[in-house]
């Protein structure tokens, strides 16, 4: 018999097995036990989260006969039914490869036939967003006055893709990314019903390699039960993930943050020769700095981190150690290698390199010094403005003026952190809108921590160089010109004008 993975096998088939989405299966049921279900819904977030999951289990369970706390039965004569490759109510299209126009067409042609079994003719329609324009066109028409008997599920990964039409003729849910904790009991429950063992540390860093999507943390626990042969230990686990030895990679850290680069660059070089990939190490050391900024910023750090006791002990030590803008300053060293790795075949030269500045420090004094200087010139401005007799200072503000003085009042607060990781952002000041747009994913998920955003729509809001404003905070994509811009030309030659 074929071997089915364990994403496949537990699978979920009702909403009581749906792991983290608490508020979307609260919702659905309260409408299917209502009957007030809708006519369209889309479903949004990241991989392997549930979305497609979920649209079957309430298309089953909007035409079940006898439902179960909301959920399908299965033992009905709809249910079976509806349980056969062959049925027609329940109706999947992958949007992937059926995008055109006509294939659209077909279906709003069909979609006035009555459903053979149950209530409602269920349309599931996955990574909608591929959809052309003129095919979410020819759809429009039906999502606003589709028949009695239909229901659109849209599911997609891309949500900014998908036409505000569209999403305006839909209820939307917005499916979450499933918190580590959650990831590592459901890895628990696995093992512990297909009869594996496995270390506690195992399941903890098995979770946090799925990155909040159950189905990426049940493809690598299905690669670690192959690989550990029945028994999952965290050694094994590392080796499944090419990910680096804890300790080693804690040697390298504390090299790094007391500035030996004679030892950073042996632990690295010793690292390196096992085989690590580059991007993975440079990934990892931006990991470990993370958590270690975490540690020494935020009082739930342990629960929040689910680290191994003894990893944790040895991080709490680092944070105690060094001071928060060092700790930032090697997080962003190693986290900004990843745009550069990208287009260079030399990557050990750039990561040799950027080990180099990091034990040097010389991100931070620079950082440092350059922040120092631009808050004595702002203060020095608006002193000399208060004498001449300017009362109201966005009459002549820029957008560089209301991010420093945005910055001294971060400072002034004990937010020096906060303050150092976003200067490297760019600056736009529109007729009533101040933009901050973020190019490094590390500092844009820091500003988005519910209490970091708090502090800074508080400073916001106070501010009066900032009256008048609305505070606009979004995540670029930041290329690296000098090494993009050629690689261009190496492809294309002059045929392409790159303004």
């Amino acid at each position: 018999m074929a071997y089915t993975s364990l994403y496949r096998k537990y699978r979920p088939d009702s909403f009581d097995k749906v792991i983290g989405q608490d508020h979307i299966v609260r919702t659905l049921k309260n409408q299917i036990a209502h009957d007030n279900v809708g006519h369209a819904y889309i479903f949004t977030g990241t991989r392997g989260t549930g979305k497609t999951s979920v649209a079957k289990i309430f298309a089953r369970a909007v035409n079940c006969l006898h439902t179960v706390d909301g959920s399908p039965c299965g033992r009905c004569e709809n249910c079976v039914s509806l349980a056969e490759p062959g049925n027609f109510d329940i109706l999947e299209i992958d949007a992937a490869s059926n995008n055109s126009v006509d294939q659209i067409r077909d279906l709003t042609d069909k979609i006035n036939f009555p459903p053979t079994v149950g209530r409602f003719k269920v349309y599931i329609v996955d990574e909608v967003h591929m959809l052309s324009k003129a095919a979410f066109n020819a759809l429009l028409k039906t999502l606003e006055e589709p028949p009695e008997h239909a229901i659109f599920i849209l599911a997609t990964t891309e949500i900014h893709q998908i036409p505000a039409t569209i999403l305006s003729r839909c209820l939307r849910f917005d499916f979450r990314l499933v918190p580590n904790g959650t990831l590592a009991r459901h890895a628990k429950r696995v093992f512990d019903d297909i009869g594996v063992k496995y270390e506690s540390e195992a399941l903890e860093l098995i979770a946090s390699a799925g990155a909040g999507s159950v189905r990426d943390m049940l493809s690598v626990a299905d690669m670690c039960v192959s690989y550990c042969d029945g028994n999952i230990t965290y050694d094994g686990v590392l080796e499944v993930l090419g990910a680096s030895d804890p300790k080693k990679l804690q040697e390298l850290g504390r090299a790094i943050a007391d500035g030996d680069t004679d030892e950073a660059l042996k632990t690295a070089s010793a690292l390196c020769d096992l085989g690590k990939s580059i991007p993975v190490l440079a990934g990892d050391l931006a990991t470990l700095f993370r958590n270690i900024l975490f540690i020494k910023t935020c009082s739930s750090a342990k629960e929040l981190l689910a680290l191994p006791e003894s990893i944790f002990t040895e991080l709490a030590a680092m944070a105690n150690k060094y001071s928060a803008v060092r700790l930032m300053s090697i997080m962003k060293a190693m986290s900004g290698l990843e745009g550069e790795l990208r287009y260079s075949a030399q990557h050990r030269i750039l990561f040799e390199g950027a080990l180099v500045a990091a034990c040097l420090g010389v991100e931070d004094n620079a950082v440092g010094a350059d922040m120092q200087a631009r808050i004595a010139r702002l203060e020095k401005t608006l002193a000399g403005l208060r004498q001449s007799g300017f009362k109201s200072a966005p009459a002549i503000r820029d957008a560089q003026q209301v991010w420093l003085h945005l910055a001294s009042e971060l400072k002034r607060r004990k937010y020096n952190v906060l303050a150092l990781a976003m200067q490297d952002s760019r600056f736009e000041l529109g007729d009533n809108e101040f933009r901050i747009m973020i190019t490094d994913r590390a500092t844009y998920n820091m500003v988005c921590e519910r209490d970091n955003r708090s502090v800074i729509n508080e400073v916001f809001a106070a501010e009066p160089m900032a009256e008048g404003l609305k505070l606009n905070i979004s995540s670029v994509k930041h290329i690296d010109e000098d090494k993009a811009v050629p690689y261009i030309r190496e492809m294309f030659g002059n045929t392409v004008e790159i303004e």
